[in-house]
């Protein structure tokens, strides 16, 4: 399918965007990030922003951070744009992501809420090849992604539900193209919005050299107490 196809299908799917808002999964997902480590001060490459309905939550503290916010339909970000206009600390493009080059660099988090099962999966490894290039060792990379089980039910039961590419996304072969580009996979959750398991989230980052550092070298003096209070009592109930 070309690419115009695509733009075009999601320029018409911004109407339905706007409607929905910012739904349960997105309110979730951005409480992740936080939990994460995201800051008013983090850099962010969101791509995939659609309508800006996460970019503005992602925007909510951000006092002196940056925002990238990219989607390959120009309808929808020109929506984000007008409807974020007094957020100066975003900058918006209309772009491919998959071989999108950031204005930007040194980013905290690179955000692809719910957008690689609408990527042709023939894409993925340049996809992922270009993060591996954008990505510093800070960076994590944060995945959203439907449960490829949920999909395959949708399409057999609720086909009409489905976008233009909608597609079920493994983990098995995504592993296979972090491998390939040296990134690795350190969270990976299965978790529920509206089903059981609906959903698949998952944090990515540069891999690293392995360094022998010992926790207990980390902790300060309470949360040392904390530890041995709790091995205890955790010793005691197991016996």
């Amino acid at each position: 399918m070309k690419k115009d196809d695509i733009a075009h299908f999601y320029d018409e799917f911004s109407k339905k965007q706007v409607r929905t808002g910012a739904n349960e999964r997105l309110i979730s997902l951005y409480k992740r990030l936080q939990k994460l480590g995201l800051k008013s001060n983090s850099k962010i490459l969101e791509l995939g922003c659609g309508v800006g309905i996460f970019t503005g939550l992602l925007a909510k503290n951000k006092s002196v951070g940056i925002i990238e916010a990219v989607d390959l339909s120009g309808k929808s970000v020109a929506i984000a744009e007008k409807e974020l206009q007094n957020k100066k600390n975003i900058q918006f493009a209309v772009a491919d992501v998959v071989t999108y080059q950031p204005k930007n660099s040194d980013f905290d988090f690179i955000t692809l809420m719910d957008v690689i099962e609408h990527i042709p999966l023939d894409q993925h490894e340049a996809l992922f090849g270009n993060l591996a290039q954008i990505c510093t060792d800070k960076t994590r990379i944060a995945i959203n992604i439907p449960n490829p089980q949920y999909i395959d039910f949708t399409r057999i039961n609720h086909p009409e539900t489905l976008q233009v590419i909608d597609q079920e996304v493994y983990l098995f072969p995504l592993l296979q193209h972090f491998e390939k580009h040296h990134l690795e996979l350190v969270f990976f959750e299965k978790y529920g919005i509206w089903e059981v398991e609906d959903y698949h989230f998952m944090v990515v980052r540069k891999k690293r050299v392995f360094e022998l550092k010992h926790l207990a070298d980390q902790r300060n003096v309470s949360e040392k107490i904390v530890k041995k209070v709790t091995a205890k009592l955790d010793a005691i109930k197991y016996q």
